[in-house]
């Protein structure tokens, strides 16, 4: 297990009994004591959201009385949709997601050889055009006004530990958010999208001791020391590509204008069929702006291009793509919340209603992924859709069983066993991303075999 039951039962029952009442009066949601109180309200929408991202007033309402005795109409939970609300169980996520659990480690192929490795990413999740004003997206079609929000996440993969969360406005660059400047343990390993790329972030992550290996655009600027040490000229990277031979290159280069980083370059070459894949979306990307597409773009689609501030030892030029593979895991994560998580659907049109099951629906995920880590949920080992479904069934259940400690520990047995259907089988003609690690790890493959 990567969470124990007991650490479990102890965080959930303190979140949502004493932990919600306080904040409900803390945010000024709830200042008495009543029937439809800040745990009640928290629980109800935690965990019915979690069973039916899609649930109505009535839904509250039945799920209210059927699992907590709380009798109230839907115009009860209509009312508790105040200002407040969303303040409250924005809070109370925030609270859940300070929660560090002691948990253990795997094993992984080649990301072993560091302290922890993080992946970052954020994605777009589209609003009801009644929160246009407080979170702008994109204008709509006659240049209307649209809602969207811009969640950005940050995971730990040997854990599988979801570590930061924070939401921006649609239009908001996830470089400026808190997650990015978070800083890492010296001698991790941070995975990110080309989003977040920055000359200014990726030098004080070398100044913490953190390694960090990342894709740059086909536009990048790479620069090469004169002889002596006296300036430095543009490197022509296409030309170099041109004249290579082989899958696999490195070389010392120097990045961006103003900080001029020293960083190893690796380029992976592609297979032809995927090269030329890529070469129709950037015709079709570039038809669709109306301008032409250059040939320097259309030439670097034949490479994975990527840079790093770890040595060879532990990032080599074989490795660094399959390594780079495991940052789609955090894009698996993004699909588990909003399809199973339905965080971009809901019924309201409220304000106060869609930011609040906004926040129950994002706390109701790390439930679920707590759930499934103290089921012995691996990532890279398990497929995350077909788990989280099952803990989707279970939600009624887990609630019960905030209750008392030896029910949680019932309902995670019966979660363990269920998940064993959700382990990735291993295919030759298709290699999972463990695999693929394992491949280049014979150490591990032997560690593996024999345990």
């Amino acid at each position: 297990m990567a969470i124990s039951v007991a650490e479990l039962h102890t965080t959930l029952h303190d979140l949502f009994h004493d932990g919600a009442d306080q904040l409900a009066k803390d945010t000024g949601f709830c200042r008495r004591k009543r029937q439809l109180g800040g745990s009640a309200f928290a629980k109800t929408l935690v965990f019915s959201l979690l069973e039916k991202p899609a649930s109505s007033l009535q839904d509250f309402a039945d799920f209210a009385a059927e699992h907590l005795h709380v009798h109230v109409s839907h115009n009860a939970f209509e009312q508790r949709f105040s200002d407040k609300a969303p303040d409250f169980l924005a809070a109370l996520f925030a609270r859940a997601l300070d929660r560090c659990f002691t948990a253990r480690p795997a094993l992984l192929p080649l990301l072993r050889r560091f302290r922890g490795v993080y992946l970052r990413d954020a994605t777009v999740v589209g609003l009801p055009a009644c929160l246009a004003q407080l979170f702008p997206g994109r204008k709509g079609k006659g240049g209307k006004p649209s809602a969207a929000l811009k969640l950005v996440l940050e995971m730990e993969v040997s854990t599988g530990q979801l570590t930061e969360a924070e939401v921006l406005a649609g239009l908001d660059n996830e470089k400026a958010s808190q997650v990015a400047a978070k800083p890492l343990p010296a001698g991790s390993l941070l995975l990110e999208d080309m989003g977040f790329l920055e000359g200014e972030r990726l030098q004080e992550y070398i100044e913490q001791g953190v390694y960090f290996l990342t894709r740059v655009p086909a536009w990048t600027a790479f620069f090469e020391q004169e002889a002596r040490g006296k300036g430095y000229r543009r490197l022509d990277v296409v030309r170099w590509l041109r004249r290579a031979r082989g899958w696999h290159l490195e070389r010392q280069v120097h990045v961006f204008h103003k900080q001029k980083l020293r960083l190893r370059l690796l380029a992976v070459r592609v297979p032809p069929e995927v090269a030329e894949q890529r070469r129709q979306r950037a015709r079709q990307e570039a038809k669709k702006k109306g301008r032409p597409v250059s040939q320097k773009k259309l030439e670097m689609c034949e490479w994975n291009v990527l840079v790093t501030n770890a040595p060879p030892e532990l990032i080599s030029a074989a490795d660094g793509w399959e390594i780079r593979r495991v940052r789609w895991q955090i894009e698996l994560v993004f699909r588990v919340f909003k399809s199973e998580g339905g965080i971009g659907k809901t019924q309201a049109r409220s304000r106060e209603r869609v930011l609040s099951e906004l926040y129950a629906k994002l706390l109701a995920m790390l439930v679920l992924r707590w759930a499934l880590l103290a089921a012995g949920f691996r990532q890279l080992r398990h497929s995350g859709q077909p788990a989280a479904r099952r803990v989707k069934k279970r939600a009624a259940s887990l609630l019960r069983a905030l209750a008392c400690a030896g029910e949680l520990a019932e309902q995670i047995k019966g979660l363990a066993r269920q998940i064993k259907a959700c382990e990735i089988q291993k295919s030759h003609s298709k290699p999972s991303t463990l695999d693929r690690l394992a491949a280049l790890d014979a150490e591990y493959r032997s560690l593996d075999h024999a345990a």
